[in-house]
C-alpha cells in the first residue's frame, strides 16, 4: 500500500501509475486526507468494471437477482433437462 500527495501525483504520474499496477493500490491525499485511490486493472477487471456500471447490464442483473428472490428461476440441470425432454417429444412425434 501506497500514500502519495495530490503534487506527488502531478510530479511523478507515471512511476505512481507503475507502483499502483505493480501493487494494486496507491491512495492519493490531499492536506493529509484521502482524496483517490488508484489501482492496477487487468483487462478482465476492466471488462467487469465496465459491465457493471453499465446501466443496461445493472438492471438485468437487478431483474435476475429479484426473478431468483420471488422463486421464478429453475436450477440450469433441470432447464437443461426440460430442453432436451422437449426436442425428444417433437422428434417422436
Amino acid at each position: 500500500m501506497t500514500f502519495v500527495t495530490v503534487r506527488e501525483l502531478h510530479d511523478r504520474t507515471s512511476e505512481i501509475l507503475r507502483a499502483a499496477a505493480a501493487e494494486k493500490v496507491v491512495f492519493v491525499t490531499r492536506n493529509g486526507r484521502p482524496v483517490a485511490v488508484i489501482r492496477g486493472l487487468s483487462e478482465e477487471d476492466l471488462e467487469d468494471l465496465v459491465m457493471l456500471h453499465d446501466p443496461t447490464f445493472r438492471e438485468a442483473l437487478d431483474d435476475a437477482f429479484a426473478d431468483l428472490e420471488a422463486g421464478r428461476v429453475i436450477p440450469l440441470d433441470d432447464a437443461v433437462a426440460m430442453t432436451e425432454a422437449e426436442g425428444e417429444s417433437t422428434t417422436n412425434s
